[in-house]
């Protein structure tokens, strides 16, 4: 990580911030075209029940689209959001002296891996319906809480970690 340098987190941040005012409201009103205003990925938690309830809703073109999205924009957007937090975090830690503080850049990595597991299982639910897929619906709600949590946290430590680090160079160069 000492190649890392602030232009690699500018970068993956302006392609964050291009996917957050470009993408994100061209997909959202793709899918509020559709009548698609509930989505299992943007609750914290959901039940068996109501993924089902939300996949009934959507009907035949609804989950259609859905499960095209799911392997389409659904496969960036976690890579751009994932991309700057790792970045940035790596690089506000980089010069740490603890080793476990050097290794917080991992969280957003896990995140981008939990918001993949959390598609494939409501994509495949959304395809499989109305036959049940016993497992991935079970689980699928407790997945999404999980990245929700790993997201968050990864976006908290970013902002708390760049706020010190910002700090200590200013001290630094006071000195």
């Amino acid at each position: 990580m000492r190649r890392l340098s602030y232009v690699h987190v500018i970068v993956s941040g302006l392609i964050f911030l291009s996917f957050m005012i470009f993408v994100l409201p061209s997909e959202a009103s793709k899918s509020a075209d559709l009548g698609l205003e509930d989505s299992p990925d943007t609750s914290f938690f959901y039940t068996k029940d109501e993924l089902y309830l939300i996949a009934d809703s959507y009907g035949e073109e609804g989950r259609a689209f859905y499960v095209h999205q799911r392997y389409t924009f659904d496969v960036i957007w976690p890579i751009a959001y994932g991309l700057f937090l790792t970045l940035g975090l790596a690089y506000v830690v980089k010069d740490h002296k603890n080793l476990w503080m050097r290794r917080v850049y991992t969280l957003p990595i896990a995140a981008v891996f939990i918001d993949y597991l959390e598609n494939i299982m409501t994509a495949t639910v959304m395809y499989r319906f109305p036959r049940e897929t016993i497992i991935f619906s079970n689980l699928a709600g407790f997945v999404t809480s999980l990245k929700w949590i790993s997201l968050s946290l990864s976006f908290v430590l970013f902002i708390v970690l760049f706020v010190i680090f910002t700090i200590h160079k200013i001290k630094e160069r006071r000195a």
